[in-house]
């Protein structure tokens, strides 16, 4: 090999070894990521509708990236639990989490066990669906609509009462808002749960509650319970015919608002190459029609949105949540 070849050759070499070492070590480590198997840490328990959404998304997305998500569930304490889990790991991109309304809004505002700052603690991945609700009556009660029922709340002052899901829920700070805009002094029933909340309701032991559309379909359909109206800018696919608040003239932000989401979340520090990838798979397995349409079938509106969307929706609606919780009087941490 000629002298000057040689030293050409040297001297690549030495640039290619000079610009290596000046990359860090993160770099390095992040490149071909990922190189092994991703944990999932879900803050409910195992079988509930954000479980069964999350692991049918997780697992189009597994294919895609060639490593596996191992679903971990750490249900306690309204999310307290599993979002300190996600919260306090290691930032390198082999633990994400889920975060809901619920576990990243509602919980850290009234929780006192809650220590997690989900602004600094968090990074937000992607935003997969939001929730909505529908406002369902016991059928003894005269209305056909939405739009109806102001004038019948009015004239029913005080007699009427409504459940909620729990002292918090979105079910029982926006139905509170709605008895004190028609001064219907209507009286609250917390349940830990949907099943004996829409079983009272069947039974007329309460008239009204904001509920999950598959957690009712039976009744509805079977006309033990009437939907008034669906939560959110479009109506669902579960149930077409029952339109929307704002298309019956509830102009609040509330109505407009859905009830709740789950998205992807993971913890502060995590590295970008991660974070865009999963970002860029979730949001793709969201968008392919099995999963799709398995969404829709529990009564969730697909929606496979980027991290800043997620955070746009999240520092918005915050703020909204907390001045209901306020005017609820639930005590709201500072």
């Amino acid at each position: 090999m000629p002298r000057s070849t040689t030293r050409r050759h040297f001297l690549a070499q030495a640039a290619a070894g000079t610009a290596a070492l000046s990359l860090r070590p993160e770099a390095f480590a992040q490149s071909d990521w990922p190189r092994q198997p991703i944990k999932l840490i879900v803050p409910y328990a195992p079988g509930g509708a954000n479980d069964v959404t999350l692991r049918l998304v997780s697992k189009q997305v597994s294919e895609k990236l060639g490593q596996p998500i191992l679903i971990d569930n750490h249900p306690g304490a309204g999310g307290v639990v599993g979002t300190g889990i996600v919260a306090r790991a290691a930032p390198d991109g082999y633990t994400i989490g889920v975060g809901a309304t619920s576990t990243l809004i509602a919980t850290p505002m009234t929780n006192p066990a809650s220590n997690v700052d989900v602004a600094k603690d968090l990074t937000f991945v992607s935003l997969l669906a939001v929730a909505p609700m529908a406002l369902a009556v016991n059928p003894s009660v005269p209305v056909r609509t939405a739009a109806e029922l102001p004038a019948y709340l009015k004239a029913h002052k005080g007699k009427m009462s409504y459940g909620s899901m729990a002292v918090g829920h979105f079910g029982h700070v926006a139905i509170k808002e709605m008895s004190d805009l028609y001064d219907a002094a209507m009286v609250h029933s917390p349940y830990k749960g949907e099943a004996p909340l829409v079983q009272d309701l069947v039974g007329g032991q309460i008239q009204m509650a904001l509920v999950t559309p598959p957690g009712v379909r039976a009744m509805a359909e079977a006309g033990r319970l009437r939907l008034l109206a669906v939560t959110g800018t479009k109506r669902i696919k579960l149930f077409p015919d029952v339109p929307t608040f704002a298309e019956q003239g509830f102009d609040s932000p509330l109505f407009r608002m859905n009830a709740g989401w789950i998205g992807i979340v993971a913890p502060a520090g995590t590295p970008a190459v991660a974070v865009r990838r999963l970002e860029a798979e979730y949001a793709a397995a969201v968008r392919t029609p099995e999963v799709n349409q398995k969404l829709s079938d529990l009564g969730l509106e697909p929606i496979g949105a980027d991290s800043a969307t997620f955070a746009a929706t999240y520092a918005s609606e915050k703020v909204v949540w907390r001045e209901l919780l306020v005017k609820a009087g639930v005590e709201v941490k500072d």
